[in-house]
């Protein structure tokens, strides 16, 4: 009896140092979150901002939670640069679009990533896995990664991405990701509120299968051209793309992709349509 008894006192301890633990982490992100916005914005980030389509579209309401959701981000985040020097133009703009994901989201909410590293371009990663008993090491060459809070990502496809104003975004990809592990598992299902897992199953998984099909078949069609060949590769970067185009290209996202653009216009808690109205697509 005193063995279980010790063991229920342990037990309690353990969640009452874990309730303690997070009130503390509460009231400091409280007590940043008063400090930061009490300060003005950086006019060189806006000077930075102001180079962004997507930024030049949003309302004051938008900017104004978006601005302080940079500063905290660049304030926690560790960014770690691989072979190069981080200015403020390469955190600003990663942190602009890692936020810009997070707009219709609680302050603190789906906020995981503890790690940016940048690297100049593309990066060499080894990977090793089995097949048949026989292990296999490869050597992929990437533009991003991510895994267990940690974004990698190469700012030479970053300026690429901006310049060229595609639909293509590395950053939102691989924060994509990010939010798809919350729970644990790569699937690209991120998690949901309520009960809304199995509609997002069904249209997603229709979507998925339905655009294999065609492919499988050597169908091309607008929608096809849309995502890109590599968003059905599995049901994880099927995600990750869909994502890029739903803050990217909405007008035609919604357009092609009517029940797909309402799951990520309830799971992010925006109306990108709305929201970039005036955004010219590509």
């Amino acid at each position: 009896m005193s063995y279980y008894l010790l063991l229920i006192q342990f037990i309690f301890t353990l969640v009452g140092l874990f309730l303690l633990w997070q009130g503390l982490g509460y009231f400091r992100r409280m007590r940043q979150y008063k400090k930061l916005k009490s300060m003005p914005f950086p006019e060189s980030y806006e000077g930075i901002l102001q180079k962004l389509r997507q930024y030049k579209n949003l309302s004051p309401v938008h900017k104004e939670k978006l601005q302080l959701l940079i500063l905290l981000f660049i304030a926690n985040k560790e960014f770690v640069g691989v072979k190069m020097t981080l200015n403020d133009e390469i955190k600003v703009i990663i942190a602009f679009y890692a936020c810009l994901m997070r707009l219709g989201f609680d302050l603190g909410e789906k906020d995981h990533v503890r790690t940016v590293i940048v690297y100049p371009k593309h990066f060499l990663v080894n990977e090793t896995h089995s097949s048949g008993g026989i292990n296999h090491n490869e050597t992929s060459v990437l533009e991003g990664q991510s895994a267990n809070g940690t974004v990698a990502i190469s700012w030479q496809d970053i300026k690429y991405n901006i310049v060229q104003q595609e639909k293509d975004n590395v950053i939102i990809h691989e924060f994509a990701h990010e939010l798809d592990f919350e729970d644990g598992f790569a699937d690209g299902t991120p998690m949901l509120e309520g009960s809304n897992y199995r509609r997002w199953s069904e249209v997603f998984s229709n979507a998925f299968d339905s655009l294999r099909e065609q492919t499988g078949k050597e169908k091309s069609s607008e929608s096809i051209l849309l995502l890109g060949t590599y968003a059905l590769t599995n049901e994880a970067e099927f995600f990750a793309v869909c994502s890029e185009r739903f803050f990217e290209t909405p007008k035609a996202f919604k357009a092609y992709f009517p029940k797909l653009y309402q799951e990520l216009k309830d799971f992010y808690r925006l109306d990108t349509e709305v929201i970039f109205k005036d955004l010219l697509e590509t």
